[in-house]
């Protein structure tokens, strides 16, 4: 989609986008647990998932959760689609968590592929600009914006380049999240290069890994040096593959942290046994690391970014 030179845009100086080039890679859950964790230190934050799956990490739609905008809804997508359609501000889902706002993904962000199409023989390249001017009237209101990117969609990738000033690179260790990475950062290039000279790569990290591996590791942090260059940072923290907190955390709406927060009144698994409680009342001991490697993850990359700016 890019093609000539623009004049650049100056994104919120806080604004933090968490790409790849491939699905899977846990970038959604490290963009929702971000989110909340900057929320809950205080800091007002904006959540924008400019993906068309409907992930719903923080429980907007299965508990509705958030105190909706008037008018239409904004939900899977549609309010995302909205703003850059009729060029208007984005409406957020308010106090998802205290100090968090949320613009929810879903299907409907998947026809801005069609819409941005269209308006590319008018707009040229200043299109990808839609939605870093969406977010323009609302930015001071926040102290961080966290965008979750889609994976494999150039134009909805460009889109939140264009409105981040950091990117963040989460991948898996085998060979086909290496290869969705130099997608990214092709993409990275060019945004960099001709719209938005702002953008930094704030570092990448590996998630859903054994942390002992460590000769693994290794290997990872010397392909993400070739793909995204030596002065890439390749973050220590290394979250965890533990698929059945992750799993159940998801599906009640609630971050590792929260979720482990619920240890002490759990129920065991003899009440299961007993037929006091279902299985999904019981939760594992494993969300404690869990949470505890995602917070660390978060601070590093809060770390990497203050620093680098």
């Amino acid at each position: 989609m890019l093609s000539d030179a623009v004049d650049a845009v100056e994104p919120h100086e806080n604004a933090v986008m968490i790409g790849t080039g491939k699905g899977g890679v846990g970038k959604s859950t490290i963009a929702a647990h971000k989110a909340a964790w900057h929320a809950a230190q205080g800091q007002r934050t904006l959540l924008i998932c400019v993906t068309s799956q409907d992930d719903d990490d923080l429980g907007i739609e299965r508990y509705d959760r958030g105190l909706r905008p008037d008018g239409p809804s904004v939900l899977k997508g549609e309010g995302l689609y909205r703003a850059i359609h009729d060029r208007t501000a984005l409406l957020p889902v308010r106090e998802v968590r205290p100090n968090l706002d949320v613009v929810p993904g879903g299907p409907a962000v998947g026809e801005l592929l069609t819409l941005l199409t269209a308006r590319m023989p008018i707009e040229g390249i200043h299109v990808v600009a839609s939605l870093h001017r969406a977010i323009a009237p609302i930015a001071r209101w926040y102290d961080r914006i966290v965008i979750d990117s889609a994976p494999e969609q150039d134009p909805l990738e460009q889109l939140a380049l264009t409105a981040a000033r950091w990117l963040f690179v989460p991948t898996r260790s085998d060979d086909s999240s290496i290869g969705g990475m130099r997608r990214i950062a092709r993409n990275y290039k060019l945004v960099r290069s001709q719209i938005n000279p702002h953008l930094q790569v704030a570092g990448a990290c590996l998630y859903g890994s054994n942390p002992s591996a460590t000769q693994l590791h290794e290997e990872v942090r010397r392909d993400v040096i070739e793909v995204l260059g030596a002065s890439t940072p390749m973050l220590s923290t290394v979250v965890g593959y533990r698929e059945m907190p992750a799993v159940n955390a998801r599906k009640k709406g609630l971050t590792f942290g929260e979720y482990a927060a619920l240890l002490p009144t759990s129920a065991k698994s003899y009440d299961v046994a007993a037929g006091r409680a279902a299985r999904a009342d019981v939760v594992p001991e494993s969300i404690k690391p869990l949470a505890k490697e995602m917070d660390e993850l978060n601070v590093e990359i809060d770390s990497y970014c203050r620093r680098n700016a």
